[in-house]
């Protein structure tokens, strides 16, 4: 995949799956009126999440994709209809460890992350 990630304004090595998502965000009196069953509320905000799947890693690359998705907020960039830059935090940075194969770089078998707009 060619899609090109950037966080904070590091570009992230190229990912082999993402998924993003649209979640409408309602008014917290939002409901079913009990008179007529019909749906009532307001739509406050609308926030993308934006799931992140990497295959096979070298150490370098895994370094980069930890020093660039920080604690708290940052700017990321992704194409999605254009080019969409938001303002997130990430969840859970799970990362499956290969380790060392023969050629001396130690290398990570998968790595996934969500990252959610503020």
């Amino acid at each position: 995949m060619a899609q090109q990630l950037k966080a904070g304004g590091t570009a992230l090595p190229s990912p082999t799956v993402i998924k993003s998502s649209e979640e409408v965000i309602w008014s917290s009196r939002t409901g079913r009126s009990t008179a007529s069953g019909k749906m009532i509320g307001d739509v406050i905000a609308e926030k993308k999440t934006v799931d992140i799947e990497w295959g096979v890693l070298t150490e370098a690359e895994m370094k980069t994709i930890q020093d660039a998705l920080v604690s708290g907020f940052f700017t990321f960039s992704l194409y999605d209809c254009g080019t969409v830059t938001i303002t997130v935090y990430r969840g859970t940075l799970e990362k499956e460890h290969l380790g060392y194969i023969g050629d001396g770089t130690y290398y990570y078998k998968s790595a996934t992350v969500s990252v959610i707009e503020r």
